[in-house]
């Protein structure tokens, strides 16, 4: 099986439109804003593209994820330079690659869930302002308080603000609850929702649903048709309030942190 790293986002996107609910992130990044960042490799079977690796590296560690048949997963793993230390996003079925070549540290399952634009029924979004590149650190000090025990912000970079959309609710000056993307692409019409939190005594009054809903709104907006976000599956709140607005369950993936096995 040949495997190679893969330049041509015709190429690219022709494989990931496949599925573009379950590809949705990695056919995100064929956009100019994120091009630069990402690293496709593929490997082909009797001349036919039939696996792809995706390595993005605008986050740190370096997000890797994977389509296709496991084979081919596997020889790229085993031909192509990947780093030592990773955050995956794998479907299930991929597990066995992975773990053959990293250690997987404290893995979590998560629920993809897509978006019905047909069933969105989006609650008043009175009281949510837009957030900009200017609410950064604010933004990354709500996570870090709001954040689970044990909980990693590994998918939230500045450089997001200023090419997605997010959103916020204020009390008293303070910043209690967001929701934003982890991708989004007018030209490939396609939004990642996610960093979706609540400080903990502003629980229980919806504001995570509103921030949702005003960033689901704004890609419904702007023409993007593929809206699609992760929750852990043990969240059954979460996934109850997704599904009033209109998301539906559609594919569990692995995810978390992982580093290169040593050699034996």
């Amino acid at each position: 099986m040949n495997t190679l790293r893969l330049t041509d986002k015709t190429e690219v996107r022709a494989f990931l439109n496949r599925d573009r609910h379950l590809m949705a992130y990695a056919l995100g990044d064929l956009d100019d804003a994120f091009w630069p960042e990402s690293i496709f490799y593929g490997a082909w079977s009797d001349g036919q593209l039939v696996s792809l690796v995706l390595l993005y590296c605008g986050l740190d560690p370096p997000v890797l994820t994977a389509f296709g048949e496991a084979a081919g997963v596997r020889a790229i793993f085993e031909t192509q330079p990947l780093p030592e230390e990773i955050y995956y996003l794998f479907l299930p079925e991929m597990e066995s690659v992975l773990t053959g070549h990293y250690e997987q540290i404290n893995p979590k399952r998560e629920w993809r869930m897509v978006l019905d634009p047909g069933a969105f029924r989006p609650p008043s979004l009175h009281g949510v302002t837009r957030l900009g590149p200017e609410h950064a650190e604010t933004l990354a000090a709500l996570f870090r308080y709001a954040a689970e025990p044990g909980e990693e912000i590994v998918a939230f970079s500045p450089w997001q603000l200023a090419h997605g959309a997010f959103y916020g609710i204020w009390h008293h000056g303070a910043l209690v609850a967001s929701a934003g993307t982890h991708v989004w692409s007018e030209t490939e019409g396609i939004a990642a929702i996610g960093n979706v939190f609540t400080q903990p005594e502003y629980r229980g009054r919806g504001y995570a649903t509103i921030c949702t809903a005003a960033v689901a709104s704004e890609a419904l907006a702007a023409g993007i048709a593929t809206v699609v976000l992760n929750v852990r599956h043990d969240n059954t709140p979460a996934i109850h309030v997704y599904e009033k607005l209109g998301f539906r369950l559609y594919h569990t993936f692995l995810e978390g942190p992982a580093w290169v096995r040593s050699a034996p």
